[in-house]
Formats: structure tokens, sequence, C-alpha cells
């Protein structure tokens, strides 16, 4: 007989709302890891829509590019074979339509995406390529941004020579040339200009009053780890239905501009974990603008002024690429490798036709004590700041024994030897005489007693007791949405059967990989107790046994006449 108590209770109230709403709204859209390009060329670092195909993308490793073709098939493009030099960033103009750039840490490459045939249309080891663009009514007039200026091609980068439109030899990071108007940027500030004319700074981030939190450590990182200079300005977004509206990316957040560039304002941060904004991404169809941010996906809703993450399917959300692909997903670049994430969510149809599925009331009651039994959120957090080592008692610690060392002396001890040698003239010769040997030792003891009030230690324990915050809440926040995510899976599978026998085995190894997530930043933890609740309750594997449809209808048949 199953013992109804107040947790009980709680819970057969959360899985029926769960279930209510389950068939009274629209599923909700996940992240996808479809097949993934061969990992040879390295870590993905980039991607770019297909110029001549909207409903196709190109997809960079550290050293090959690749296409999509039909489902999930890759096509790989180019390989290159500088192994000190990645590739770091995609470009692709519509003045030239049939041509995809890439740049890699010393050089630019031109590829042609009809014959496939490649060639270096750059290089230079001291001034390394950052951005690009190309003048939309010259094809033949190309734009580079280095490490140490802006430089200029009229000849289709035949010849390349210092940029008359900015003088400044510092990095420039940002490159964006839209209709007659130019957009770069430095470390930190941003210029417009005209084609035939100076640039000039529209907005300057070390000027502005926004402060940058200092717990996210990515915000000191910039997006082409080879750079050692701090950029502040990562992208420039332009809206396809409104040209005078503008998104830049920065470390603090996304600013806008609705008067073509001239002046700009920040977006609220509302809902976002990290202000730093690596890549920007709009949906005309749905109105929303997308961020790919250190701690994952959001979306913009201009009505609300709210940030909305996008974790769903995701258990390492640091995301550094995302696009919009044909109005209908949103790809992106995460840890885990390639990812898709539909822009819009499965509605199933309505109608007499339709059949709900309710599990039966052993299930029920077999999952909520399962539930009951997993380790709870709270456990997960301990053991992950035990096995990091990163309590706050190893500082309170350090600091009292700082102070207490004031009690102990200094103790120095010296020893010395003298040897010299007597020399005497007599009749003019010199006569050496016997060495005088002189030897002596000191010792010193001293006490500092104002290390007792105040260690100068205690500076640098401070400084480190920044840096392990920081590491804490990373790790906690990470150890959060995996927990969840994993939790939401159990739900789906027990409340939403798959369709298919290889569907629910995707789940269940999606769920074995978040129960791995969880296990390497417990050291185990979350397995051990899982292998316990399940020696001593074999029947808790029923719950993810495979069930035909027969058994599924069956059940559902069941549930309704038990219920009428």
């Amino acid at each position: 007989m199953l013992k109804i108590n107040k947790k009980t209770i709680v819970w057969g109230a959360t899985l029926s709302l769960l279930c209510f709403l389950g068939f009274q709204m629209p599923a909700p859209a996940e992240w996808q890891k479809p097949l993934q390009p061969s990992m040879t060329g390295g870590a993905l670092t980039c991607l770019a829509i297909h110029p001549l195909d909207p409903t196709k993308f190109l997809l960079a490793s550290g050293h090959k590019i690749f296409e999509n073709g039909r489902g999930s098939l890759w096509q790989p493009l180019w390989s290159q074979t500088d192994a000190a030099a990645p590739i770091k960033r995609l470009f692709s103009f519509g003045v030239l339509p049939d041509i995809v750039f890439a740049i890699t840490s010393r050089s630019v490459f031109m590829g042609n995406l009809k014959d496939r045939s490649w060639r270096v249309v750059y290089k230079d080891t001291q001034k390394n390529p950052l951005a690009f663009a190309v003048h939309p009514k010259d094809p033949n007039r190309w734009f580079l941004g280095t490490q140490k200026g802006l430089w200029e091609t009229q000849n289709a980068g035949g010849t390349w020579a210092p940029s008359a439109i900015f003088h400044a030899s510092g990095p420039i990071p940002l490159l964006l040339f839209d209709h007659d108007r130019i957009f770069l940027a430095d470390e930190k500030t941003l210029y417009f200009a005209l084609p035939e004319g100076s640039a000039h700074p529209v907005l300057d981030l070390s000027k502005t009053s926004t402060e940058t939190p200092a717990t996210d450590k990515e915000n000191s990182e910039p997006p082409e780890e080879s750079l050692s200079f701090d950029l502040k300005i990562h992208d420039l977004l332009v809206s396809k239905r409104n040209p005078q509206e503008l998104f830049l990316a920065t470390t603090n957040g996304v600013f806008q501009s609705l008067d073509g560039g001239h002046r700009w304002e920040p977006l609220s941060r509302s809902g976002l974990q990290s202000p730093v904004i690596y890549q920007l991404a709009y949906s005309e169809k749905k109105g929303l603008l997308y961020a790919a941010t250190p701690r994952g996906v959001y979306a913009y809703e201009a009505r609300t002024q709210k940030w909305t993450g996008l974790f769903e399917g995701l258990a390492k959300d640091r995301t550094q690429g995302i696009a919009v692909l044909n109005e209908e997903k949103l790809i992106a670049i995460t840890e885990e490798g390639f990812v898709q994430y539909p822009l819009d969510a499965f509605v199933p149809e309505a109608g007499p036709s339709v059949t709900l599925y309710q599990p039966p009331e052993e299930t029920l009651a077999l999952f909520k004590e399962l539930l009951a039994l997993e380790p709870s959120a709270r456990e997960v957090h301990k053991c992950v700041i035990q096995y990091a080592d990163v309590a706050n008692g190893k500082i309170r610690r350090w600091h009292a024994e700082s102070r207490l060392a004031g009690f102990l002396p200094t103790f120095s001890f010296g020893k010395n030897l003298d040897r010299s040698t007597s020399i005497s003239t007599y009749s003019g010769k010199y006569i050496t005489g016997p060495e005088d040997v002189g030897k002596g030792w000191d010792a010193d003891v001293s006490w500092d007693f104002g290390d007792m009030v105040y260690s100068s230690d205690q500076t640098s324990i401070d400084s480190r007791e920044k840096l392990m915050v920081e590491l804490r809440n990373d790790l906690l926040s990470e150890a959060t949405r995996i927990y969840y995510e994993r939790r939401r899976l159990q739900i789906d599978l027990v409340f939403t059967p798959p369709v298919s026998e290889q569907e629910h085995l995707e789940n269940l190894l999606r769920m074995d990989e978040l129960t791995s997530l969880l296990d390497a930043i417990t050291d185990g933890f979350f397995s051990k107790r899982l292998e316990r609740i399940y020696e001593k309750r074999p029947l808790f594997n029923k719950l993810w046994f495979y069930q035909s449809s027969d058994e599924e209808n069956g059940a559902t048949f069941n549930a309704q006449r038990a219920t009428n």
C-alpha cells in the first residue's frame, strides 16, 4: 500500500498539472543534435548561411569546411593544411553569390562554390586578418580588418594597401558594408563611414555607464582565442525588413539603433544570465532577436522587453555561433557541436480521432516513488562543491591562519668565514705571511604583531576568494541545468511515449548522457546513488521499457474507461 504524505500529494498535483498542460498546449520545441560532420578537422568554430541556397548552410571546423546536403548528410568543401592557423570565420556577399571567404589566423581564402576551387587572397603573419567586407556595388573592392588597422584592395586581392577610411593602427574585429554605409569597430568603439569619407565614432563602450558583472569570467575572453587584446564589440546585424534598424552585440549586452546607426540605446537585459553576446540572428517571420552567449541561446521579444532562454535539449549551453535558416529553424554551434532548434513548435491536430495517452496508475505511483528517492538538486550541489573543493570554509580558514601567523616568529641564521693573507716587504722582496682566518655567526628572531590585526596575505586571499566564487557559481549553474534537463526528459519518457523504438532508445541514451555529465562534476555520486536505488527496487526499470502503439492505446483506453 502506498503511504500518502505531503510530498506524495505535491508530486501528484505537479504531475497531474504537467499531464493536463501537455494535452492543452503545443509540445515545446527543443534543441536537436543531428549527425555531426567529421571532427578530424578540429572542433566546430563558425557557420554561415549558404549564399546560393537559403535552405542550406556552411559549417567550419578548425581546418575543414562542410556543406549540409540532403537529410543529415555532410559534403566536405575544402580542407586547409596549416595546423597552426585554424578557420575562424566565414563570409559571403550578395554581390559575389558564388564566393565564400574563409578567414584563418593568418590568411584569407576565397572559394568558388560552383567549381569548388580555392585560393589565397591575403596572407600576412604580422597583420592577422579579423574581419572582411566587400563593396556591394564593386565586387573587386574589398576591405579587411586586421590586427593592425583597416586595409583595402581595388583589384580583388591582387594588392593591399592601408584604407583611407580609417587611419588608426589598432585591431579591427568587425566590418559591415550595408548599402552605402560602412560600420567598423576597434576594441571598444563603433565607427560609421561612407565609402569615400572618413570614419567617425557613433558608440564608445568605454564611456558607457553600463557595467559588466565581474562574475562572468567569459567577459574577458574575446571570440578569437588567439587575440591577446580585449574585444568589446562582437557582431552587428541589420534588420531585413527595416534597414534603419540595427543590433550590436557587445560584452555589455545588445545595443539597438533605429536611425541607421547614428544613435544607439541598450536593450533590456531582463532574463539574460550573461551580458556577453557573441553573435546575433533575427527571425523576420517571428519578429524575434536571437543571441548566442556563454550561457546559452536567448530570444528577445520587443513587446515585453525580455530575454527568454532556449535551453531544452542542451547539456552544455555555451554558444559561439548562431543563424536563422530559411525562417524554419535556428542553427547554432555549442560545446556539444552543431545543434538546431525548430522555430515553430509542433501543434497536435484537434479532433475526435485524437487519443490522449495517460500512464497507468501503477506507472505513475512507481514514477513518483523513484523521483522521491533520487538525489535532490541540493544534494547534487553539495557534492559538486565538495568534489571541486570550492566551499567557503577554506577561505575562512585561510583568513584565520593568516592572522595566527603573526604569533609565529621570523627566525634567521647567518654564518661568515673570512680569510686574508698578510704580505710584507723586506730588502725589496715580498714576503707572504700566515693567513688570517675570521669566523662568526649571527641569529635574529622577530615578530610582526601587526599581521594579527591585518595580514598582507589577506589581499591575495580575497582575490582567490573572488575567483573561487565565480568558479562555484559556474559549476552550480551547470549542475542545476543538467539536473532539471534530465528530470524533464524523465517526465517526457513517462507521459509522452515515443513513436518508434529508435526514438525511445535515443531518449534513453540522452538520459544516460545527462547522468554521466552529473557524474563528471560529482565524482560519480549520482550513478552510485541510482545503483543503490535500482538494486533495492528493480521494478523501477519497468519505467524505461518501450511500449508498442497497441500497448499505449490499451493504456489510454483503460485510463479513459476508469475515468468514466
